[in-house]
């Protein structure tokens, strides 16, 4: 899959990116801080986490993104992150594993990297690691002065840094930006969102969509929803793919009245009114917006939002589907629902997660079935290749 991926990129005029070395999926809290390690054996580590991106090396990724993570069975019980990690970034990554394109670090302005490492000292920690990029630095200018500093006093080689610009002017030189550094604006809307490209979205998107639990609710069809109950619970407050999904719900079917939990000023009693209306409807379908954000509750929810979709469910348990939007776990906390349906894609303004939306009121009124199957492991009772299909 991330070869393909690469390929896709860097065969139509982008530099694509593998991220985020050495592997985020599989790891724990190191206690008493906010950074995380992973404790697995060397040879599980070497046969799961970093044979992914062997595979994005020898598929001729461009760049590789390292992340705040440690690996201490690789690195002799090493606490220190890739981002700072010589045993990681230039003995394993560019070492044993032959990557030579560019490595650059995730963001270095969070808060805990800059209270460990201090603002500076983590720009120059990641160069002296082998990164050839640092990413958003607290203080830029500072950290460019510090980095000038370190070369002056010996402390990273003029050399690497002269190998790090060829690197990077090569790349740029491969995209013809020393030639033309500027975009067209007014031809973008000729390639972004262009009628091709939305067209292929919405393939991938009806193709991929996952049923992961049908108590006899599906195949529906819209004979069978008179009123809609649609209740959303989104992460952030303030994201705006609630008021989209929602938009996209309400034109599909006549009688939707939305809640949106969790949202940026809603109600006191908005709870109670949801749930009334659920009680009320033929149909309720609640939008998950709730992405994993890192080690710890890979489903993370407000307990009172949890208690709400629960008794919602006991309300109308014939009558409740679940939809969630880029994350598959909720379906250990909601899988007494009448089904329980994941799409993928990422959230945000950047994100393509509402295109999901779409292909899920397809669902609904029939026009296609369930074809996906899951990419990851939710649980030993919902494996990788999990997936719902009539």
């Amino acid at each position: 899959m991330a070869a393909a991926y690469i390929r896709g990129y860097q065969e139509n005029g982008m530099l694509a990116t593998a991220k985020h070395f050495p592997g985020r999926g599989d790891v724990d809290n190191i206690p008493g801080t906010r950074f995380a390690a992973n404790n697995k054996p060397a040879e599980q580590v070497e046969a799961e986490d970093f044979r992914a991106f062997k595979a994005a090396i020898d598929a001729g990724v461009t760049y590789i993104m390292t992340e705040h993570i440690a690996v201490p069975s690789v690195t002799d019980g090493s606490d220190l992150p890739a981002s700072v990690s010589k045993a990681l970034v230039t003995d394993w990554l560019k070492g044993k594993l032959g990557f030579e394109g560019v490595v650059t670090s995730d963001d270095l302005w969070y808060q805990h990297v800059i209270d460990r490492f201090g603002p500076v000292k983590v720009c120059v920690m990641a160069v002296q690691a082998g990164h050839d990029a640092v990413l958003k630095p607290a203080d830029p200018v500072a950290a460019i002065d510090g980095l000038v500093e370190a070369v002056k006093a010996g402390d990273i080689a003029e050399d690497q840094i002269d190998a790090s610009v060829k690197k990077i002017l090569y790349w740029k030189a491969r995209l013809n930006l020393h030639k033309n550094r500027f975009v067209d604006v007014e031809k973008i809307p000729e390639v972004v969102a262009c009628e091709e490209h939305t067209a292929l979205l919405n393939e991938v998107a009806d193709s991929s969509l996952t049923l992961l639990v049908n108590k006899n609710f599906f195949p529906a069809g819209e004979a069978k929803f008179g009123k809609i109950a649609h209740i959303s619970v989104q992460k952030n407050p303030k994201d705006a793919n609630v008021a989209v999904i929602a938009s996209k719900l309400a034109d599909a079917f006549p009688n939707v009245e939305h809640f949106a939990v969790g949202a940026e000023g809603a109600a006191a009693d908005l709870h109670e009114k949801a749930l009334e209306a659920a009680k009320a409807a033929d149909l309720v379908v609640v939008s998950l917006l709730c992405q994993r954000g890192g080690p710890g509750d890979a489903a993370p929810i407000a307990e009172e939002q949890l208690e709400l979709l629960k008794n919602v469910i006991e309300a109308k348990p014939d009558a409740t589907v679940v939809m969630s939007y880029g994350n598959p776990h909720f379906v250990t906390k909601l899988k007494d629902a009448a089904a329980f349906v994941v799409g993928y894609g990422e959230a945000g303004w950047y994100g393509n997660q509402t295109i999901y939306a779409d292909a899920f009121v397809r669902l609904l009124k029939g026009q296609i079935t369930p074809k996906g199957k899951l990419p990851v492991k939710v649980s030993d009772e919902v494996p990788i290749g999990s997936g719902i299909t009539y």
